[in-house]
């Protein structure tokens, strides 16, 4: 039914996607040369293939139409990775940085626990095409660029958070059971018996098709506006609390039963109750925008050669 700082850090794992193609694999020993240091061909097939691993094992599978056209956006995706990792690498050597810097641990380690195991971590790199090496590179970069970035004012951080109301409100609420069935007749049938006193749980766990219902007794749990199909949410978020429907809801997935167990107003937080992270929030996009325009200009500079059938699409 339902639709799930570290900053930049993380988004160069998961949101510095460029969606550009890139054709069949027909070129040499070299994919493409950024600032005359080759990415071999050899390296680049094997992150493909490893990240195909991971993106199969959560389900894709390439031999389908969705498969075949995501492919080619997975490969151009995993080359940008690794002529970026190139960039950055040889920003650590021109600079002699240093990657065991306490503060570059603090943050892979951050970004660690944000992931949940290591075995997530690793799997996460591959899939967007990076290695743990590049990551580093990438965070002593990060911390030397944004070293400067002085902390931040309670003034700057109230206008930060006036600007961001809703990253810090509590959104509107509804808790909610269903009972699933596949005809409108048997959804009217079971109203009937809950109009006689019959357990909503009970009849959940005897009657609703949704896969699951038998141990959940059809608990959908608590969930916000846009977390489900819009005939069921605007049902539930209208009905009253303690209430099931007289009328069944029907949706893609059939006709629904719903129970509604509470509903919470949406409220904006208290400003001095969040202002600890508020604070850090406002800094961590201070140095995000610096070391965004820092390594936009140093793309930009950078000389990037494309093998015969690795250039990106125009």
């Amino acid at each position: 039914m339902k639709k799930s700082h570290v900053g930049i850090i993380l988004g160069v794992l998961t949101l510095m996607i460029v969606t550009t193609g890139c054709s069949s694999l027909v070129g040499g020993k070299w994919a493409a040369k950024v600032n005359g240091d080759s990415i071999l061909v050899k390296d680049y097939d094997a992150r493909v293939a490893d990240a195909q691993k991971i993106y199969e094992s959560q389900g894709m599978k390439f031999d389908t139409d969705q498969g075949k056209q995501a492919l080619p956006q997975i490969k151009s995706q995993i080359l940008d990775r690794m002529i970026e990792g190139k960039l950055i690498a040889q920003e650590v050597k021109n600079q002699k940085l240093k990657l065991e810097d306490a503060k570059v641990k603090e943050q892979e380690d951050a970004i660690k626990k944000n992931m949940g195991d290591e075995t997530k971590f690793q799997n996460t790199l591959k899939q967007q095409g990076m290695t743990e090496p590049e990551l580093k590179n990438f965070l002593a970069v990060y911390e030397k660029v944004t070293a400067d970035i002085k902390p931040v004012s309670d003034t700057e951080a109230k206008a930060y958070y006036d600007k961001n109301v809703p990253q810090y409100s509590q959104p509107e609420s509804v808790t909610a059971r269903h009972i699933l069935v596949k005809t409108e007749d048997e959804a009217k049938a079971i109203i009937v018996q809950l109009q006689a006193g019959a357990d909503f749980v009970k009849l959940a766990k005897e009657k609703s098709i949704e896969p699951g219902a038998k141990d959940s007794g059809g608990d959908l749990g608590t969930f916000t506006k846009g977390k489900m199909v819009p005939e069921f949410e605007t049902a539930a978020f209208a009905q009253k609390v303690g209430t099931f429907s007289t009328v069944p809801v029907k949706t893609e997935f059939g006709y629904h039963v719903i129970l509604v167990e509470a509903h919470t107003a949406a409220a904006a937080a208290d400003f001095a109750k969040v202002k600890a992270q508020v604070t850090q929030d406002a800094l961590n996009a201070a140095k995000d925008a610096k070391f965004q325009t820092y390594f936009d200009t140093m793309r930009k500079n950078a000389k990037i050669e494309y093998s015969k059938g690795y250039q990106p699409a125009s």
